[in-house]
């Protein structure tokens, strides 16, 4: 396991429990589409294991409107939230959000007060075990990533 995910410094072992077995890994390179927003996938074998979405909105938003108003989840489907409202979770998918300190502008110039990062995974088959995966990588991958982008 490479050093970096999508371009991003992370820590192998908070990686690995969500790749399945397999010969080849491609770590993926973050491609920032013209909406301002990364995507990255990582492959094993060329299959699909972990895909990687990020961005960066003017407004203080917390990871429920996020997730309602960006991310498209029905009111009646949202994910176990901590406390502080920056982190959601599902069997297979987990969205975190934190602040952007340094305010960097986005595609269309506006001033950055929020990123997040979404990660979705398939394996492990176990939700739990996943779930669990997805919240020991999340934390750091999300305080990497923005920290990449002036954050």
């Amino acid at each position: 396991m490479p050093a970096k995910m999508c371009g991003v410094p992370i820590a192998a072992k908070l990686v690995e429990s969500l790749l399945p077995p397999g010969k080849s890994i491609d770590t993926g390179t973050s491609l920032t589409g013209p909406d301002d927003t990364q995507r990255c996938e990582v492959t094993i074998d060329g299959d699909s294991a972990i895909k990687v979405t990020g961005q960066r909105y003017p407004d203080a938003l917390g990871v429920k409107d996020i997730a309602l108003n960006y991310l498209g989840v029905p009111a009646d489907e949202l994910g176990q939230a901590n406390p502080d409202g920056s982190v959601m979770v599902w069997d297979s998918e987990i969205v975190g959000v934190t602040q952007c300190t340094g305010y960097p502008t986005d595609a269309a110039g506006r001033s950055t007060k929020r990123y997040s990062v979404t990660i979705e995974a398939s394996y492990p088959r176990d939700a739990k075990s996943r779930r669990d995966a997805l919240q020991n990588l999340l934390p750091p991958y999300l305080v990497a990533a923005a920290q990449a982008l002036g954050c």
